[in-house]
């Protein structure tokens, strides 16, 4: 498991390696033909999280579809990128995504005035 010394998410963390979870905002997208085979996925995704909820990162918002195609997007909290990489691969390949590690505005402002 990973640990980061870090100013993150608005939380000044201490010099002891605390282990912080970091937040991703996950795009996904998928062609209109693969619905059926999509759906399935993620019906059985969601078996797979309540039989064993720490090999997956925790949601913590819930799933959107945009209007634009078939994509959309969930944000997640984890320190270890594997329980990202599982999500992935068992919705390839139907399913693309875009993984983006997110931080709040006013922690990047306070990390930039301690750089000046």
């Amino acid at each position: 498991m990973m640990t980061y010394q870090f100013l993150t998410l608005g939380k000044e963390q201490e010099s002891t390696h605390k282990v912080i979870e970091m937040k991703y905002i996950v795009f996904w997208e998928y062609d209109p033909k693969d619905l059926t085979e999509v759906i399935k996925k993620l019906k059985e995704f969601r078996k797979k999280i309540k039989e064993d909820p720490d090999k997956y990162a925790k949601s913590i918002c819930p799933n959107y579809t945009m209007s634009i195609g078939f994509s959309g997007f969930q944000m997640f909290e984890t320190d270890d990128p594997e329980q990202l990489a599982r999500m992935v691969l068992h919705y390839r390949p139907e399913v693309e995504f875009d993984i983006v590690h997110i931080t709040e505005t006013k922690t990047m402002l306070k990390l930039y005035e301690k750089l000046e």
